[in-house]
């Protein structure tokens, strides 16, 4: 993640002087325009899997996640 975005991973240590561990697990939610709306995180298992988790949720409730 921080490979892929500096600038928002940098952003971090301002607003959290206790430390961020940034992980995959989670995703956008997006309405029928595209537009987000929420989010879902999930945790207890590999990133991967956590993320799996989060999108089948997303689409079991009949919304969509980017990508």
């Amino acid at each position: 993640m921080a490979a892929e975005r500096p600038s928002f991973v940098a952003s971090l240590g301002s607003i959290s002087p206790n430390g961020v561990v940034p992980a995959a697990g989670g995703a956008i939610v997006l309405d029928e325009a595209g537009t987000p709306i929420d989010a879902v995180g999930v945790t207890g298992h590999t990133s991967d899997n956590d993320e799996n988790c989060a999108l089948g949720g997303i689409a079991a409730a009949g919304l969509a996640a980017p990508g």
